[in-house]
């Protein structure tokens, strides 16, 4: 691990960067436990490679990166584990959600399919612009604007259920 000044950069680093990861977890995921949770392992996996990264032109991506990879993971596991019950004739296995996905909007994300759920929450909530989510994404710029129309206009038509809801969704 890190010593001295390279310590006291990472701790900084680490307390600056942990609530924004959580957050943006919370949107891809949309579990606040679930997200902690990752976030955490994100962090563990930079304290670990704190020397190579710090080095880097933009750390910040790197820990963006290795959290959403971790988030795309889960969902992979989830979804062979909820096929897995199927076969074997598991019908429900469901984990109560936390309390805040009763805002609608939580619940409209959450509906979205996760490359969609990841560019909104790499758009939206983390400010990234076009070129930075593609480069996020590992994509094409013109797949991040098919898949912020797309998020958007399903968000859309899932909150006009529920409430009026104005999204300006133009390329930065």
């Amino acid at each position: 691990m890190a010593r001295g000044g390279d310590e006291d950069d990472l701790l900084a680093f680490c307390h600056a960067e942990h609530r924004r990861l959580v957050g943006l977890l919370v949107v891809v995921v949309g579990d606040v436990p679930v997200a902690e949770e990752l976030a955490q392992e994100a962090l563990a996996r930079l304290c670990a490679n704190w020397s190579s990264v710090r080095r880097m032109d933009n750390p910040r991506a790197w820990l963006r990166r290795v959290a959403l990879n971790l988030a795309t993971s889960r969902f992979r596991r989830r979804q062979a584990e909820w096929r897995a019950n199927r076969r074997h004739g598991v019908v429900d296995v469901h984990v109560p959600a936390d309390p805040a996905t009763a805002v609608a909007v939580r619940d409209a994300v959450r509906r979205l399919p996760p490359r969609q759920r990841t560019v909104i929450a790499l758009r939206y909530f983390a400010g990234l612009d076009v070129a930075e989510t593609a480069r996020e994404m590992r994509c094409a710029e013109g797949t991040v604007k098919s898949l912020t129309n797309r998020a958007v206009v399903q968000l859309r038509a899932h909150l006009s259920d529920t409430e009026e809801v104005r999204c300006d969704h133009t390329a930065r």
